[in-house]
């Protein structure tokens, strides 16, 4: 199976990210929505960092992913896994910064 590659822009710096074939639209959106959390973030305390600024949004995904109500049997809806795992994609990106 092929992947499909979606340049997002994260506080200015882009990342290319992978994804299943016609997810691209979804990792948009997502992307956006990291992005926006992050200019709120930077608008509240500044540029702190771009690690910092990606772990503070990570944090704010997760505690919007919990309030999220739950409808599927399993306890998790699609919403729920999508931001966690946007979540996930996030601090994976804030270490490999922290790390250089």
């Amino acid at each position: 199976m092929s992947q499909a590659v979606v340049t997002i822009r994260l506080n200015g710096t882009p990342y290319q990210i992978g994804c299943g074939p016609g997810e691209e639209a979804r990792i948009e959106k997502l992307g956006k929505e990291i992005e926006d959390i992050l200019q709120s973030l930077v608008g509240s305390v500044g540029q702190i960092g771009e690690a910092r600024l990606l772990a503070m949004a990570a944090l704010i995904l997760a505690d919007r992913a919990g309030e999220t109500p739950q409808a599927a049997p399993n306890g998790k809806d699609a919403a729920a896994e999508a931001l966690e795992r946007a979540a996930d994609r996030i601090l994976a990106l804030a270490s490999k910064l922290s790390s250089h």
